[in-house]
């Protein structure tokens, strides 16, 4: 009578050895929504704290760049130095904001549950590799809503992109 028994119905919640094998293993519970908001909330602080001066910085740079375009020499030495110089310029303006970003997705991980140190999750798993299952996945009530909940969230951030930018559209002709 016991084998009849639906297994999948749980009566009781798992013990705290389950709880912690699960957590070794790196199968934790985890909303993506809230470590979206945690990074979208970060690059809010972000931009506020940091857009004058990395734009000053990056404007400084690109300045200087194209009003002396004709001293550049374009050789096979200079050129590297170019890049050189300019990507080492572009990594210390962005340095600190892309850190900010990245504590503020492990802090919306760390909000949800103790932090996750496992390389079990990262294995292949071979039956897990269904085209059928796949294609389900692909197609499925889920997908569709997170495709819905990304589409919302690219007309939101688009709409406050654009309400910011709008003020500023006749400096912008300049630029071209």
């Amino acid at each position: 009578m016991a084998e009849d028994a639906d297994t999948t119905d749980k009566t009781e919640d798992p013990t705290q050895k389950r709880l912690d094998e699960a957590h070794e293993r790196g199968d934790v519970v985890k909303s993506q929504e809230v470590t979206t908001w945690f990074i979208i909330a970060g690059g809010t602080l972000v931009l506020a704290s940091f857009a004058g001066t990395m734009g000053q910085g990056l404007v400084a740079t690109m300045r200087g760049l194209l009003a002396n375009s004709y001293k550049i020499s374009m050789d096979g030495q200079a050129l590297p130095s170019l890049f050189q110089h300019l990507g080492l310029e572009l990594i210390v303006s962005l340095a600190v904001p892309f850190l900010l970003l990245m504590l503020a997705a492990l802090a919306g991980n760390m909000v949800q549950h103790k932090l996750v140190w496992s390389t079990e999750s990262l294995m292949p798993k071979f039956s897990k590799i269904s085209p059928m299952a796949g294609l389900q996945r692909m197609f499925s009530k889920q997908a569709l809503a997170n495709f819905l909940k990304g589409l919302a969230k690219l007309i939101v951030m688009g709409s406050v992109l654009t309400m910011m930018m709008m003020p500023e559209r006749d400096r912008m002709e300049g630029l071209i």
